[in-house]
């Protein structure tokens, strides 16, 4: 019998902050809007740290939902499906009418089709900046993240607490020393690569694992035991982190705000999410509003593809003008939207898929 989750609120809270800022940092350089000097540095600079976030999110609430479930071919197969359907009818949709709303882009629309179909697009570096490609490269990343999940959960597998420590620490020290590289070499940066956001996808995996290894055990004198060892492996593992994050931030002698965006935020979501583990609230835990916007959050991203294009339609339409206005009512629409997609058009085709797929 499948093991009854307790819903992680403060992850469902930290999913719908991180869908905010995204919507804000869109905002100011896509729109024009602003929120003052010092929010408006802030949210471009969070930009990056919220998109690791995301994939550090994705990794730990799946692998919290698998973990204790056996990786047979069967359950890889319909883990696959249940991946697939989760997060294709928003993208396809998206990708399908893009040239309705951008017509003047019928030509690469069709071009691109194949590549964009397959949800490979993100292998392209310089397409980034093309089509809807600027927003949909991160399903590319996780649709990769997605299919990689079986084999990391194989080698999580383990009972060993090393395996897990060893992945995270190793993994994260690959990607920090990244900026090394980058500056030192003049490569691209790591934003849009699929292999690094697989990389945070498995960091969040492989902390979930850390975590909950003992959590489905009974409450006996050796489990304690082992679960105290696990805290303080947790604990030194993050200090670790944040040690070899800011020795290598030194290095590359960036300033505390470069440290701070750019080197801290992995222990940081790890910190956050150890929290999220502990921390109960029944009220949160059973709210209905907490679970359709975090629900809705993927589909809130998708259509910021569109909004700022329809946003000035509607202040034309209703003559309003001025930096208020534009956030105000793009901040409406885009939830409106994203609530009635998730709602009339991603809930029942997921419903149906799953019907018609799962058998």
């Amino acid at each position: 019998m499948r093991e009854e989750k307790r819903r992680l609120f403060l992850i469902d809270i930290m999913r719908v902050v991180c869908a905010f800022l995204i919507y804000a940092r869109h905002s100011i350089r896509m729109f024009g809007c602003s929120y003052g000097h010092w929010l408006n540095a802030f949210f471009v600079q969070m930009t990056s740290p919220v998109m690791t976030c995301f994939f550090i999110l994705s990794g730990f609430s799946i692998h919290y939902q698998h973990r204790s479930e056996a990786a047979t071919s069967e359950w890889t197969r319909a883990y696959i499906k249940k991946k697939l359907i989760s997060i294709m009818p928003s993208y396809l949709l998206v990708a399908l009418i893009w040239p309705i709303v951008y017509p003047e882009q019928l030509r690469s629309w069709a071009l691109l089709l194949p590549v964009d179909l397959t949800g490979v697009q993100t292998a392209y570096r310089t397409l980034f900046g093309i089509l809807h490609n600027g927003g949909t490269w991160f399903v590319s990343c996780i649709l990769l993240a997605y299919l990689l999940y079986p084999a990391m959960k194989a080698i999580l597998g383990s009972n060993k607490r090393r395996t897990a420590v060893l992945m995270v620490f190793i993994t994260h020290f690959i990607l920090i020393y990244s900026n090394t590289l980058i500056r030192e070499f003049s490569l691209d940066g790591l934003y849009s690569n699929p292999i690094a956001r697989a990389a945070e996808f498995m960091i969040g995996a492989a902390f979930a694992e850390l975590i909950f290894r003992d959590s489905d055990k009974g409450a006996s004198v050796g489990t304690q035991r082992k679960q105290k060892q696990t805290a303080g492996s947790i604990v030194l593992l993050i200090v670790l982190m944040t040690a070899v994050s800011v020795a290598l931030a030194i290095i590359n002698h960036a300033g505390i705000r470069n440290m701070v965006f750019g080197y801290l935020p992995i222990p940081a979501i790890m910190l956050a999410l150890w929290l999220a583990s502990y921390l109960r609230c029944g009220m949160l835990e059973k709210s209905r509003l907490l679970s359709v916007l975090s629900g809705m959050s993927y589909q809130f991203f998708l259509m910021q593809l569109f909004l700022w294009k329809l946003t000035t339609g509607v202040l034309s339409l209703i003559r309003l003008s001025g930096n208020a206005a534009k956030i105000t009512v793009s901040l409406i629409l885009c939830t409106a939207i994203s609530f009635l997609v998730w709602r009339f058009y991603d809930k029942p085709v997921r419903g149906f898929l799953n019907k018609r797929l799962q058998k």
